[in-house]
């Protein structure tokens, strides 16, 4: 189980005629109302707490469900808001590049499902992936609305039916769980998430001020945890900083990046607040579960059949570091030796010396798998056909760590190969 593991969720999916392969296309998260819970061992009740939290993409473009999002998220953390009580996901349509219809389209669904879920329309948060430029089937999806609620259920065939109806290119579907203690009780935290081409987000945070510029990566996460708004979403950008952000498939954040957290706040203990330790251990289980996910994106990347992991160390801050790094796993000639299996060392020097940081490469070095290929600016004399070096390009994932100093900052990126077959997908996928 994964999205209905902690208590207080159902989930279903459906088929609505969006996808032309006829296959599921939308899905139902709620998050249900719940009665009041008793403390076990202390003779006291406490209300069930929601809270929620987001982050989206950073791109200038964005599809009608994140306008809708973020602003509903400005709102929520100033109070004037409610919390989600659920996510109606469409795959096939990303309802973007289509203005003000857009917008009131998926208004619309809002409400429908709100109606039958028995909550306020700005409780449920719609989302979309698939194709840009074409207007919501709102008829479609109405059609197909009461039956979705009807199914709505717990357990694995649940999770697995979403997971799957908000695929587009993806292979496979993707999930992650964690169980931690909170005094002595269980908390748990699912997650389903979409994303396979158009892979390497660039998310927001609540203090942004505005976008900027930066397939879709989709990922709605549930846990039981009683935690208030602003704690979760501090937890969340944290966890997307240290995963989602770490990948790139392609080098294009795609208009629909999305990320939600629903707590529905029914774990049997007191809210934990950001003192706590609690806070750092629920925090650290959502990270490690996002980083799983992020990992299944990239490995499951458009014609992938390899992944590759890049640190870079040494380097003036770690906002340096990190743009060396993704310099370096968006690299098509990176990318293309990465699945030739050819230790190409300077392309992978140069192209972090691309990414607008200054280094002395008399101070750099470069090794793959554990082998010094690189060293003050020049090579070590280690041949392609050296039998661990070999055995290093031939790895999965293939490690590369860049020294460009003796700076303080730090960081990694995960990337995939590129091969023919990502051509041939994306020269054939309508955009």
């Amino acid at each position: 189980m994964s999205i209905t593991r902690p208590l207080g969720f159902r989930a279903a999916a459906a088929t609505a005629g969006i996808k032309p392969s006829g296959r599921p296309d939308l899905a139902l998260i709620v998050c249900d109302a719940l009665t009041p819970l008793a403390l076990k061992g202390h003779g006291a009740t406490i209300e069930s707490r929601l809270a929620s939290a987001a982050t989206f993409t950073r791109n200038a473009v964005v599809g009608a469900p994140v306008e809708i999002g973020q602003a509903w998220r400005a709102k929520y953390l100033t109070g004037r808001a409610r919390p989600l009580r659920a996510v109606l996901i469409n795959a096939g349509c990303s309802n973007a590049a289509t203005g003000e219809a857009g917008v009131e389209d998926a208004k619309v669904t809002m409400r429908m499902a709100a109606q039958l879920i028995g909550c306020d329309h700005d409780e449920v948060m719609p989302s979309s992936t698939g194709v840009i430029g074409h207007r919501l089937p709102v008829g479609k999806i109405e059609s197909a609305l009461p039956a979705l609620f009807q199914s709505l259920a717990r357990g694995h065939d649940a999770d697995e039916s979403a997971a799957r109806a908000i695929m587009t290119t993806d292979l496979v579907p993707k999930h992650a769980h964690r169980e931690i203690e909170v005094r002595g009780h269980a908390v748990h935290i699912g997650a389903i998430a979409k994303g396979s081409g158009m892979i390497a987000p660039r998310l927001d945070s609540s203090a942004d001020s505005g976008g900027r510029p930066c397939g879709t990566l989709l990922s709605f996460i549930t846990t039981d945890a009683c935690i208030n708004a602003s704690c979760l979403q501090a937890a969340l950008e944290h966890a997307c900083c240290e995963s989602f952000d770490r990948v790139s498939v392609d080098a294009h954040p795609s208009c629909s990046d999305t990320v939600l957290v629903l707590a529905s706040g029914a774990a049997p203990v007191r809210p934990f607040h950001r003192d706590d330790p609690e806070f750092h251990v629920f925090r650290a289980a959502l990270t490690s579960l996002c980083q799983e996910l992020a990992t299944k994106v990239a490995r499951d990347g458009e014609g992938a059949t390899r992944l590759f992991r890049v640190e870079v160390r040494g380097a003036p801050s770690n906002a340096a570091a990190s743009a060396m790094a993704r310099a370096v796993v968006d690299s098509p000639l990176v990318k293309c030796a990465i699945h030739g299996r050819d230790p190409n060392w300077g392309r992978i020097v140069t192209a972090a010396g691309n990414a607008g940081v200054r280094f002395d490469p008399l101070e750099s070095s470069l090794s793959i798998g554990g082998v010094q290929v690189y060293l003050a600016g020049v090579p070590t004399g280690v041949g392609k056909a050296d039998p661990a070096l070999m055995g290093a390009m031939c790895a999965d994932p293939v490690t590369c760590e860049l020294t460009v100093g003796d700076g303080a900052g730090h960081a990694w990126m995960l990337g995939c190969d590129l091969s023919a077959e990502y051509v041939r997908i994306n020269a054939e996928y309508t955009t």
